[in-house]
């Protein structure tokens, strides 16, 4: 299925300036269509895997092992 801008920026939880910006950047692969630009659902998956955070464990500062 193909996403308006307005819509990759609604699924984000973005502002609609951002969601442009991330398309015109390439960050976000989309489709030209006329003058309308448009994401397909895979491509926003595919940004999504690319830009997951996998939070990294630090150490205990007390000292103490758990």
């Amino acid at each position: 299925m193909l996403l308006k801008i307005d819509e990759v920026a609604e699924r984000l939880k973005i502002s609609l300036s951002f969601a442009y910006s991330l398309v015109n950047r390439g960050e976000i692969a989309c489709y030209q269509i006329g003058g309308c630009k448009r994401v397909h659902e895979d491509e926003l998956q595919s940004y999504l895997e690319r830009v997951k955070h996998c939070p990294v464990r630090l150490p205990n500062r007390s000292g103490k092992h758990f």
